[in-house]
């Protein structure tokens, strides 16, 4: 796999997106999936707000390397294949033989590391570390047949190509393995019985107890009247509709907002669908953590994240960082030293928790918000800008966490699943309003000259629809 993609996907797989009804009357139309109670939340620590697009594009990619991620010479049975290797790239490509009837094809191990067991179909997890562990995929002929596009794999290190269980293997590992915290892929081919099993082992799992685990597989062929070719009538009217829904996306999200469309501060910001309002009091960025007035360790979230960041003084370590284009790729990696961005909020509950027109009940009021990076067209609206930094992974360093605040001033909700789940929500009364200080981590060279002009706030009582930004500025918008 692309190493940058790999970057990517470890981010935006299995994020919690919040769907306001807004955007669902938009799309609904032309995506009959696309759905989500408008005001529908989850009390978890909040994420980058990436487009559905982005996510939708993950999933492919996934899919596409599920059925695609495929091997080498065979000249007989349900598919050929064929493999090109130059340097650190390693490209995939095949054709199914559609006079075979496909065949159903499963996979279990009968091996698997010490302390790793099943968490869900074709997962296995270490107990103590959920989502590490060992993915089995079979893939039949139709599987295949959903992609033909070929496929291909940079940053390959070396592809050993073996036998095991009579079956043409191949085990693919990257380069930078404990720089990038990269795995390995290991591909069973068995044209003759028409089926492919992939077997993704993540960092933590040693290339040796993949292969182990690819050695004891128990594998079943079993005839399926139902698998055919190609798309049904069904079928192919949702991939439009799917594919009509991502155009449509597109088109809203790309077209940006104008500068008076964005909240300034010391104006309010109401939240019609959340019944809340936001106003920015005002802004401060400092070079210590401890500058910052009335800062306690009370008021962070993960103390685990921060401690190791800081220096003695409570200024930021530097850490390693990697620049990202629009695709995913690396243009360059440099060290960033982060100062922290104090930001002093008003929110308001304007709307009782029972009291929203559309009958729907809320327990909580969202004080959180992310940091949004901006680009000022040439037409004069703000979008997303769309490169990206991202640490490098043997790093381990997530406070930033995904731009979302590590800090806040007045916390509501500090024991236990409380405080994992709820900790930036807060229970309040009708009319009540409430002053507190989040704070950011923020690369200080996305702040020259302290300057907050490409930086906007995006509160989670928005909803986060993209297609729709509502926006509160953290200073001058030229």
């Amino acid at each position: 796999m692309n190493q940058d993609r790999k970057i990517l996907e470890k981010q935006v797989l299995g994020q919690k997106l919040s769907i306001p009804k807004e955007t669902e009357a938009k799309i609904e139309a032309a995506y009959d999936i696309v759905r989500a109670k408008s005001r529908q939340k989850t009390k978890t620590m909040p994420v980058r707000r990436r487009s559905l697009r982005h996510v939708w594009a993950a999933g492919l990619a996934a899919a596409l390397i599920a059925v695609s991620g495929l091997g080498v010479m065979a000249s007989m049975g349900y598919f050929t294949k064929n493999v090109q290797e130059e340097g650190e790239q390693v490209s995939y490509s095949f054709e199914v033989n559609y006079e075979l009837k496909p065949v159903e094809v499963k996979a279990e191990p009968a091996y698997l590391p010490e302390g790793m067991q099943k968490q869900e179909e074709g997962k296995y997890f270490l107990d103590d570390n959920y989502g590490h562990g060992i993915s089995i995929m079979p893939m039949n002929m139709v599987n295949i047949d959903a992609q033909k596009e070929m496929l291909d794999f940079s940053h390959v290190e070396h592809v050993e190509k073996t036998t095991i269980q009579n079956m043409e293997a191949h085990i693919i590992t990257y380069k930078d393995r404990d720089k990038f915290l990269n795995g390995e892929d290991l591909f069973l081919f068995n044209p003759e019985q028409g089926y492919v099993i992939r077997i993704f082992g993540d960092y933590e799992v040693p290339v040796e107890e993949v292969k182990k685990v690819a050695e004891g597989l128990k594998i079943t062929v079993t005839e399926n009247a139902d698998l055919k070719y190609g798309l049904t009538a069904e079928e192919q009217q949702k991939k439009a509709a799917e594919e009509a829904a991502e155009e449509e996306w597109d088109r809203l999200v790309e077209k940006g907002v104008t500068t008076d469309q964005i909240t300034m501060p010391g104006e309010t910001l109401k939240c019609e669908a959340y019944g809340t309002s936001y106003t920015v009091n005002e802004v401060k960025i400092y070079d210590s953590l401890y500058d910052v007035p009335g800062y306690t360790e009370q008021g962070v979230y993960d103390m685990e994240r921060l401690s190791p960041w800081l220096n003695a003084d409570g200024t930021h370590k530097s850490y390693q960082r990697l620049h990202l284009d629009e695709n995913g790729k690396i243009m360059e990696e440099t060290a960033a030293a982060p100062k922290f961005l104090a930001v002093n909020v008003t929110a308001e509950q304007f709307i009782g928790y029972d009291e929203f027109g559309d009958g729907s009940t809320q327990d909580s009021t969202a004080l959180d918000a992310s940091l949004v990076y901006v680009e000022k067209r040439a037409d004069g609206t703000w979008n997303f800008r769309k490169d990206t930094y991202e640490a490098v992974p043997s790093e381990q360093y997530d406070l930033q966490m995904d731009d979302a605040a590590f800090y806040l001033s007045q916390p509501e909700n500090l024991k236990g699943s409380e405080r994992i789940h709820s900790f930036f929500y807060r229970s309040m009364e009708k009319g009540e309003s409430i002053d507190y200080t989040l704070i950011f981590a923020v690369d200080a060279d996305q702040m020259p000259g302290d300057s907050l002009g490409n930086i906007v706030l995006c509160f989670n009582g928005t909803g986060n629809d993209e297609t729709n930004p509502m926006w509160s500025a953290l200073g001058a918008m030229k």
